[in-house]
Protein backbone atom coordinates (compact mmCIF):
# COMPACT_ATOMS: atom_id res chain seq x y z
CA UNK A 1 0.00 0.00 0.00
CA UNK A 2 0.80 3.92 -0.64
CA UNK A 3 0.76 6.37 1.67
CA UNK A 4 -0.87 9.91 1.16
CA UNK A 5 2.02 12.80 0.77
CA UNK A 6 0.32 15.90 -0.65
CA UNK A 7 -2.57 18.04 1.49
CA UNK A 8 -5.89 18.99 0.02
CA UNK A 9 -9.39 18.51 1.65
CA UNK A 10 -12.26 17.61 -0.69
CA UNK A 11 -16.11 18.10 0.56
CA UNK A 12 -18.33 14.88 0.42
CA UNK A 13 -22.06 15.01 0.45
CA UNK A 14 -24.49 12.86 -0.88
CA UNK A 15 -28.60 12.31 -0.70
CA UNK A 16 -29.52 16.17 -0.95
CA UNK A 17 -32.73 14.79 -2.95
CA UNK A 18 -33.19 18.05 -4.28
CA UNK A 19 -36.66 19.01 -6.66
CA UNK A 20 -37.51 22.71 -8.00
CA UNK A 21 -36.31 24.95 -4.98
CA UNK A 22 -39.93 25.91 -4.28
CA UNK A 23 -41.10 22.44 -3.06
CA UNK A 24 -37.73 21.93 -1.36
CA UNK A 25 -36.93 25.45 0.46
CA UNK A 26 -34.95 23.81 3.11
CA UNK A 27 -32.61 21.32 1.45
CA UNK A 28 -31.26 24.28 -1.00
CA UNK A 29 -30.16 25.73 1.95
CA UNK A 30 -28.50 23.13 3.56
CA UNK A 31 -26.24 22.52 0.54
CA UNK A 32 -25.75 26.08 0.25
CA UNK A 33 -24.78 26.22 3.90
CA UNK A 34 -22.43 23.16 2.47
CA UNK A 35 -20.92 24.90 -0.29
CA UNK A 36 -20.27 28.33 2.26
CA UNK A 37 -18.36 26.45 4.57
CA UNK A 38 -16.36 24.74 1.62
CA UNK A 39 -15.85 28.44 0.19
CA UNK A 40 -14.83 29.62 3.89
CA UNK A 41 -12.18 26.38 4.05
CA UNK A 42 -10.52 27.23 0.51
CA UNK A 43 -11.87 24.01 -1.01
CA UNK A 44 -12.18 23.61 -4.28
CA UNK A 45 -13.67 20.14 -4.75
CA UNK A 46 -16.65 19.08 -4.19
CA UNK A 47 -18.24 15.49 -4.24
CA UNK A 48 -21.68 15.07 -4.38
CA UNK A 49 -22.15 10.89 -3.88
CA UNK A 50 -25.25 10.15 -5.66
CA UNK A 51 -29.43 11.15 -5.43
CA UNK A 52 -28.49 15.10 -5.96
CA UNK A 53 -32.17 15.07 -6.93
CA UNK A 54 -34.96 12.82 -5.59
CA UNK A 55 -36.64 12.70 -8.59
CA UNK A 56 -36.44 13.42 -12.74
CA UNK A 57 -36.85 17.02 -13.25
CA UNK A 58 -36.63 18.52 -16.90
CA UNK A 59 -35.44 22.13 -15.16
CA UNK A 60 -32.56 22.37 -12.86
CA UNK A 61 -32.24 26.09 -13.29
CA UNK A 62 -32.50 25.96 -8.85
CA UNK A 63 -29.27 24.22 -8.71
CA UNK A 64 -27.68 25.23 -11.21
CA UNK A 65 -28.08 29.22 -9.34
CA UNK A 66 -26.77 27.76 -6.42
CA UNK A 67 -23.47 26.22 -8.04
CA UNK A 68 -23.13 30.19 -10.13
CA UNK A 69 -23.16 31.41 -6.42
CA UNK A 70 -20.16 29.24 -5.97
CA UNK A 71 -18.34 29.32 -9.20
CA UNK A 72 -14.99 28.75 -7.72
CA UNK A 73 -15.91 25.11 -6.96
CA UNK A 74 -15.41 22.26 -9.08
CA UNK A 75 -18.52 20.43 -7.96
CA UNK A 76 -18.51 16.37 -8.91
CA UNK A 77 -21.86 14.63 -9.28
CA UNK A 78 -22.83 10.84 -10.01
CA UNK A 79 -26.14 9.89 -10.55
CA UNK A 80 -27.89 7.97 -7.59
CA UNK A 81 -30.73 5.84 -7.91
CA UNK A 82 -33.36 8.74 -7.51
CA UNK A 83 -31.69 10.76 -10.46
CA UNK A 84 -30.04 7.95 -13.15
CA UNK A 85 -31.21 10.25 -15.74
CA UNK A 86 -28.94 13.25 -15.56
CA UNK A 87 -25.34 13.29 -17.24
CA UNK A 88 -23.15 16.58 -18.56
CA UNK A 89 -26.01 17.68 -21.04
CA UNK A 90 -28.36 18.21 -18.70
CA UNK A 91 -26.52 21.22 -17.45
CA UNK A 92 -25.11 24.61 -18.51
CA UNK A 93 -22.79 25.65 -15.41
CA UNK A 94 -19.31 25.55 -16.11
CA UNK A 95 -18.29 24.15 -12.52
CA UNK A 96 -20.77 21.26 -12.72
CA UNK A 97 -19.30 17.96 -14.05
CA UNK A 98 -21.50 15.01 -13.57
CA UNK A 99 -19.91 11.06 -13.97
CA UNK A 100 -22.86 9.31 -15.78
CA UNK A 101 -20.41 6.23 -16.84
CA UNK A 102 -17.54 5.35 -14.49
CA UNK A 103 -14.62 7.46 -14.45
CA UNK A 104 -11.28 8.45 -12.82
CA UNK A 105 -10.03 11.89 -12.05
CA UNK A 106 -7.10 12.60 -10.23
CA UNK A 107 -7.39 15.06 -7.31
CA UNK A 108 -3.94 16.30 -5.92
CA UNK A 109 -2.42 12.83 -7.03
CA UNK A 110 -5.13 10.65 -5.48
CA UNK A 111 -7.39 8.86 -7.97
CA UNK A 112 -11.36 9.09 -7.89
CA UNK A 113 -12.95 6.53 -9.39
CA UNK A 114 -16.69 7.73 -9.70
CA UNK A 115 -19.07 4.96 -10.26
CA UNK A 116 -22.71 5.94 -10.83
CA UNK A 117 -25.88 4.14 -9.87
CA UNK A 118 -26.31 0.80 -12.16
CA UNK A 119 -29.70 -0.88 -11.29
CA UNK A 120 -29.12 -4.69 -11.52
CA UNK A 121 -26.08 -4.67 -10.97
CA UNK A 122 -23.16 -4.71 -7.91
CA UNK A 123 -20.18 -2.39 -7.40
CA UNK A 124 -17.62 -5.04 -7.91
CA UNK A 125 -19.10 -6.21 -11.25
CA UNK A 126 -18.87 -2.38 -12.65
CA UNK A 127 -15.86 -1.98 -11.81
CA UNK A 128 -14.54 -4.95 -13.55
CA UNK A 129 -16.61 -3.89 -16.69
CA UNK A 130 -14.66 -0.64 -16.69
CA UNK A 131 -11.67 -1.68 -16.66
CA UNK A 132 -10.85 -2.84 -13.32
CA UNK A 133 -8.92 -0.63 -10.51
CA UNK A 134 -7.42 2.29 -11.11
CA UNK A 135 -3.42 2.44 -11.43
CA UNK A 136 -1.04 3.02 -8.79
CA UNK A 137 -2.10 3.03 -4.71
CA UNK A 138 -4.23 5.37 -3.96
CA UNK A 139 -7.18 5.59 -5.07
CA UNK A 140 -10.69 6.14 -3.40
CA UNK A 141 -14.10 5.05 -4.84
CA UNK A 142 -17.15 6.98 -5.10
CA UNK A 143 -20.15 5.46 -5.24
CA UNK A 144 -23.93 5.02 -4.18
CA UNK A 145 -25.38 1.48 -3.10
CA UNK A 146 -25.55 -0.89 0.16
CA UNK A 147 -22.38 -2.33 1.50
CA UNK A 148 -22.50 -5.57 3.10
CA UNK A 149 -19.56 -5.93 5.70
CA UNK A 150 -20.74 -4.90 9.23
CA UNK A 151 -23.87 -4.36 11.29
CA UNK A 152 -25.97 -2.24 8.42
CA UNK A 153 -29.23 0.03 9.29
CA UNK A 154 -30.65 0.09 6.01
CA UNK A 155 -32.47 2.85 4.42
CA UNK A 156 -36.21 2.17 5.45
CA UNK A 157 -37.80 4.38 2.89
CA UNK A 158 -36.05 1.85 0.10
CA UNK A 159 -35.97 -1.80 1.43
CA UNK A 160 -34.59 -4.19 -1.10
CA UNK A 161 -30.79 -4.17 -2.64
CA UNK A 162 -29.02 -1.15 -4.84
CA UNK A 163 -26.08 -1.66 -6.21
CA UNK A 164 -24.26 -3.67 -3.29
CA UNK A 165 -20.70 -3.87 -2.28
CA UNK A 166 -18.86 -6.52 -0.19
CA UNK A 167 -16.63 -6.59 2.57
CA UNK A 168 -14.59 -8.76 0.23
CA UNK A 169 -15.02 -6.58 -3.01
CA UNK A 170 -12.96 -4.01 -0.86
CA UNK A 171 -10.41 -6.43 0.34
CA UNK A 172 -9.61 -7.13 -3.05
CA UNK A 173 -9.83 -4.17 -5.16
CA UNK A 174 -7.17 -2.14 -2.82
CA UNK A 175 -9.07 0.43 -2.04
CA UNK A 176 -7.97 3.67 0.68
CA UNK A 177 -11.59 4.65 1.11
CA UNK A 178 -15.00 3.95 -0.02
CA UNK A 179 -17.60 7.23 -0.37
CA UNK A 180 -20.81 5.82 -0.27
CA UNK A 181 -24.86 7.76 -0.62
CA UNK A 182 -27.76 6.10 -0.52
CA UNK A 183 -28.01 5.42 3.75
CA UNK A 184 -28.86 9.01 4.88
CA UNK A 185 -27.26 8.38 8.61
CA UNK A 186 -23.42 8.57 8.83
CA UNK A 187 -21.36 5.96 9.60
CA UNK A 188 -18.33 3.88 8.69
CA UNK A 189 -17.16 0.27 8.62
CA UNK A 190 -13.37 0.56 8.32
CA UNK A 191 -12.53 2.36 4.54
CA UNK A 192 -16.19 2.47 3.76
CA UNK A 193 -18.08 5.43 4.87
CA UNK A 194 -21.72 6.81 4.37
CA UNK A 195 -21.16 10.44 4.27
CA UNK A 196 -24.77 10.99 5.29
CA UNK A 197 -28.02 13.91 3.97
CA UNK A 198 -27.60 17.57 5.10
CA UNK A 199 -30.72 18.09 5.48
CA UNK A 200 -33.05 15.25 7.07
CA UNK A 201 -35.92 14.54 4.75
CA UNK A 202 -38.31 13.96 7.41
CA UNK A 203 -38.60 13.65 11.36
CA UNK A 204 -37.10 10.06 10.53
CA UNK A 205 -33.71 11.45 10.01
CA UNK A 206 -32.67 12.97 13.51
CA UNK A 207 -29.36 14.35 14.91
CA UNK A 208 -27.60 17.22 13.79
CA UNK A 209 -26.46 16.35 9.40
CA UNK A 210 -23.33 16.90 8.79
CA UNK A 211 -21.02 16.87 5.82
CA UNK A 212 -17.17 15.02 5.77
CA UNK A 213 -14.06 16.45 4.69
CA UNK A 214 -11.48 14.41 2.80
CA UNK A 215 -8.04 14.78 3.23
CA UNK A 216 -6.02 13.72 0.72
CA UNK A 217 -2.50 14.15 2.66
CA UNK A 218 -3.02 11.18 4.84
CA UNK A 219 -7.06 9.97 4.11
CA UNK A 220 -8.38 11.30 7.41
CA UNK A 221 -11.75 12.54 7.31
CA UNK A 222 -13.70 14.77 9.56
CA UNK A 223 -17.31 15.57 10.06
CA UNK A 224 -18.32 19.65 9.57
CA UNK A 225 -21.77 20.21 10.90
CA UNK A 226 -24.29 21.98 8.92
CA UNK A 227 -27.15 24.76 9.69
CA UNK A 228 -30.12 23.35 8.87
CA UNK A 229 -33.43 24.87 10.12
CA UNK A 230 -34.59 21.97 11.60
CA UNK A 231 -33.01 19.19 13.54
CA UNK A 232 -35.68 16.46 13.98
CA UNK A 233 -35.65 13.75 16.75
CA UNK A 234 -37.70 11.36 17.77
CA UNK A 235 -38.04 10.02 21.51
CA UNK A 236 -40.42 7.46 22.47
CA UNK A 237 -40.73 5.94 26.07
CA UNK A 238 -41.57 2.89 27.76
CA UNK A 239 -44.07 3.58 31.09
CA UNK A 240 -43.76 0.88 33.74
CA UNK A 241 -46.64 1.60 36.38
CA UNK A 242 -44.64 1.99 39.46
CA UNK A 243 -45.86 5.13 42.21
CA UNK A 244 -42.99 7.15 41.36
CA UNK A 245 -43.56 6.55 37.28
CA UNK A 246 -43.97 10.44 36.71
CA UNK A 247 -40.58 11.65 38.54
CA UNK A 248 -39.17 8.31 36.72
CA UNK A 249 -40.43 9.64 33.33
CA UNK A 250 -39.37 13.62 34.30
CA UNK A 251 -35.87 12.37 34.66
CA UNK A 252 -35.77 10.22 31.58
CA UNK A 253 -36.61 13.61 29.59
CA UNK A 254 -33.91 15.01 30.69
CA UNK A 255 -31.65 12.76 30.15
CA UNK A 256 -32.57 12.38 26.57
CA UNK A 257 -32.38 15.99 26.04
CA UNK A 258 -29.04 16.09 27.58
CA UNK A 259 -27.55 13.37 25.29
CA UNK A 260 -28.24 15.76 21.96
CA UNK A 261 -25.58 17.65 23.19
CA UNK A 262 -26.80 20.55 21.43
CA UNK A 263 -26.02 24.16 22.37
CA UNK A 264 -29.12 26.76 22.64
CA UNK A 265 -29.20 27.84 19.56
CA UNK A 266 -29.55 24.23 18.00
CA UNK A 267 -31.97 23.62 20.90
CA UNK A 268 -34.01 26.61 19.29
CA UNK A 269 -34.12 24.23 16.16
CA UNK A 270 -35.22 21.08 17.23
CA UNK A 271 -38.39 19.59 15.78
CA UNK A 272 -39.80 16.68 17.92
CA UNK A 273 -42.05 13.16 17.82
CA UNK A 274 -43.12 12.24 21.18
CA UNK A 275 -44.68 9.39 22.19
CA UNK A 276 -45.14 6.73 25.18
CA UNK A 277 -46.26 3.30 25.58
CA UNK A 278 -46.83 0.68 28.45
CA UNK A 279 -48.90 0.99 31.32
CA UNK A 280 -49.27 3.59 33.99
CA UNK A 281 -51.37 4.37 36.78
CA UNK A 282 -51.78 7.82 35.82
CA UNK A 283 -52.12 8.20 32.10
CA UNK A 284 -53.13 12.00 32.18
CA UNK A 285 -50.12 12.63 34.44
CA UNK A 286 -47.67 10.79 32.58
CA UNK A 287 -49.34 12.83 29.27
CA UNK A 288 -49.05 15.83 31.32
CA UNK A 289 -45.45 15.42 31.57
CA UNK A 290 -44.65 14.33 28.65
CA UNK A 291 -45.95 17.82 27.41
CA UNK A 292 -44.04 20.28 29.57
CA UNK A 293 -40.63 18.21 29.19
CA UNK A 294 -40.82 19.01 25.68
CA UNK A 295 -42.53 22.32 25.95
CA UNK A 296 -40.05 24.36 24.47
CA UNK A 297 -39.63 22.60 21.18
CA UNK A 298 -41.62 22.62 18.39
CA UNK A 299 -43.50 19.27 17.55
CA UNK A 300 -43.36 17.80 14.07
CA UNK A 301 -47.27 18.13 12.77
CA UNK A 302 -48.07 20.16 15.58
CA UNK A 303 -49.62 17.01 16.89
CA UNK A 304 -48.13 17.20 20.62
CA UNK A 305 -47.08 13.78 22.51
CA UNK A 306 -48.73 10.81 21.67
CA UNK A 307 -50.07 8.48 24.24
CA UNK A 308 -52.44 6.28 22.04
CA UNK A 309 -50.55 3.05 23.30
CA UNK A 310 -49.82 4.21 27.16
CA UNK A 311 -52.96 1.62 28.75
CA UNK A 312 -54.25 2.16 32.09
CA UNK A 313 -53.04 -0.18 35.34
CA UNK A 314 -54.88 -0.52 38.22
CA UNK A 315 -54.13 -4.32 38.94
CA UNK A 316 -51.20 -4.03 42.11
CA UNK A 317 -50.42 -7.28 41.47
CA UNK A 318 -50.09 -7.39 37.87
CA UNK A 319 -48.05 -4.27 38.77
CA UNK A 320 -45.71 -5.66 41.03
CA UNK A 321 -45.12 -8.67 38.30
CA UNK A 322 -44.57 -6.36 35.83
CA UNK A 323 -41.85 -4.32 37.68
CA UNK A 324 -40.25 -7.70 38.52
CA UNK A 325 -40.18 -8.40 35.15
CA UNK A 326 -38.42 -5.20 34.28
CA UNK A 327 -35.88 -5.91 36.39
CA UNK A 328 -35.04 -9.64 34.64
CA UNK A 329 -34.85 -7.89 31.55
CA UNK A 330 -32.81 -5.08 32.51
CA UNK A 331 -30.26 -7.97 33.96
CA UNK A 332 -30.13 -9.98 30.58
CA UNK A 333 -26.79 -10.75 29.17
CA UNK A 334 -28.34 -9.82 25.95
CA UNK A 335 -27.10 -8.38 22.67
CA UNK A 336 -30.02 -5.81 22.68
CA UNK A 337 -30.47 -4.12 19.36
CA UNK A 338 -29.07 -5.06 15.31
CA UNK A 339 -30.36 -8.17 14.28
CA UNK A 340 -31.83 -8.64 18.10
CA UNK A 341 -34.84 -6.78 19.55
CA UNK A 342 -34.89 -3.43 21.27
CA UNK A 343 -34.51 -3.88 24.97
CA UNK A 344 -38.15 -2.10 24.69
CA UNK A 345 -39.16 -4.26 22.28
CA UNK A 346 -38.72 -7.22 24.85
CA UNK A 347 -39.75 -5.21 27.70
CA UNK A 348 -43.10 -4.25 25.79
CA UNK A 349 -43.56 -7.99 24.14
CA UNK A 350 -43.60 -9.04 28.25
CA UNK A 351 -45.79 -6.50 29.33
CA UNK A 352 -48.77 -7.40 26.90
CA UNK A 353 -48.10 -10.86 27.91
CA UNK A 354 -49.04 -9.52 31.72
CA UNK A 355 -51.69 -7.62 31.44
CA UNK A 356 -52.91 -9.60 28.45
CA UNK A 357 -52.95 -6.76 25.69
Amino acid sequence: MGSWSFALKITVTADVHLRERSETPERYRALENVLEQSRTERISEVIIAGDLFDRELRNYADFEAVCRQYGELQIHVIPGNHDPGINQRSFVGENIRVYDTPETVDIDRTSFMFLPYAPASTMAQCIAEYGGRPVGDLWVLVGHGDYYGGVREPNPLEPGTYMPLTRSDVEELGMQAVLLGHIHKADQWGAVTYVGSPCGLDINETGVRHFLLFDTANGAMEQRAIDTEHIYFVESFVVMPVENEVNILQEEIERRISAWELDAGRLSKVCVRVSAAGYARDRRAVHDALANGFAAFKYYGDAGPNTDELLMATDDQLNAIAQRTREIIDELDWDFGGDEPEREDVLMAALATIYGR
